[in-house]
């Protein structure tokens, strides 16, 4: 495999609250994720940073795994403890009330791969120039546009477009999205700051482009971002899968 991660403040916020990770385990496992902050203060940026500074210790600690579902626990188990130890924090401290992050990514093993989604950071897959998309927004107009109260188009520009309804940290439970997902020729790991301004086809056909490395496809992506405005943090991680 080959991969590429960048991380952008953007031209509109004042601190970059996004935080990522991309590693291999002892066993040749490896882990992508993405997390994007919420919360005022230095409370977003703490929320994803602990986050991740939390799975990274785990995985470095994990393995041998012994099957997809012995993955699937693994990140289940993991993920209740980020948001434990996230929204104790928040109860702790006065200055991380209300404090949370999305976190989004990627488990790949040699028994296949597995993503998991708390949040709107999104994981798309890339097959035969097809994008496809292996996460779900949990966001309130994705839930609006599921039971059909407001159009596809309406939900472009919804006022209530980034209105989490899961991320960690929040509550003291926790549910998120684990589920395998299949082979794929690139895999993208990214917040909102990216989809959120860069159409599904402008990221197709960066990704696809057969004359690019990774790092210059990466690259693209988050200027394109910036060049829409970078209004929000941008972080992109692309992961393309050799054959072996």
């Amino acid at each position: 495999m080959e991969y590429y991660c960048i991380t952008d403040i953007g031209l509109v916020r004042e601190k970059n609250q996004d935080s990522y990770l991309a590693i291999y385990n002892d066993y040749g496992d490896f882990l992508v994720l993405v997390a994007d902050g919420i919360g005022g203060g230095k409370a977003g940026e703490v929320a994803s940073g602990e986050t991740i500074k939390y799975f990274e210790h785990a995985f470095r600690q994990s393995g041998p795994f012994d099957s997809l579902e012995d993955v699937e626990n693994f990140l289940e188990f993991h993920v209740n403890s980020a948001n434990k130890l996230v929204y104790d924090l928040s109860k702790k401290y006065d200055s991380y009330s209300g404090m949370g992050t999305t976190l989004t990514g990627l488990l790949i093993c040699k028994y296949g791969n597995i993503s998991i989604n708390c949040g709107d950071s999104r994981v798309y897959g890339f097959i035969d120039d097809i994008c496809v998309h292996l996460t779900k927004d949990h966001t309130l107009v994705n839930q609006m546009l599921e039971k059909g109260q407001i159009t596809f188009e309406e939900s472009l520009n919804h006022p209530k477009k980034h209105y989490l309804v899961k991320a960690i940290g929040i509550f003291d439970k926790i549910s998120s999205d684990i589920h395998p997902v299949k082979q794929m020729d690139y895999y993208l790991v990214c917040s909102d700051g990216l989809h959120s301004y860069v159409s599904d086809y402008e990221i197709s056909n960066i990704v696809t482009d057969k004359e690019l490395s990774v790092q210059e496809k990466v690259v693209e992506l988050k200027n394109l971002a910036l060049l829409k405005g970078g209004f929000d943090n941008i972080t992109i991680v692309l992961v393309e899968v050799k054959d072996v």
